[in-house]
């Protein structure tokens, strides 16, 4: 089984934060808030994780294929 890249994997992550940050920006304007970075926070954190979660889980299915 081959190591997973770690650019791959921060690439991943800036990935799902750029969708994030993109996200909670049209939520705040449909839904404005007072203190925007208490709806970026969370949003932007479960993008990042699920883009890291989505990529190992994808980089290790990808791997055993090969195998």
């Amino acid at each position: 089984m081959r190591t997973l890249s770690l650019f791959r994997a921060i690439l991943a992550g800036v990935v799902g934060l750029v969708i994030g940050v993109v996200f909670a920006a049209l939520v705040n304007l449909a839904v404005p808030a007072a203190n925007p970075g208490w709806n970026l926070f969370p949003i932007c954190l479960a993008a990042v994780l699920s883009a890291l979660g989505g990529y190992l889980v994808g980089a290790r299915q990808k791997t055993r294929t090969r195998e």
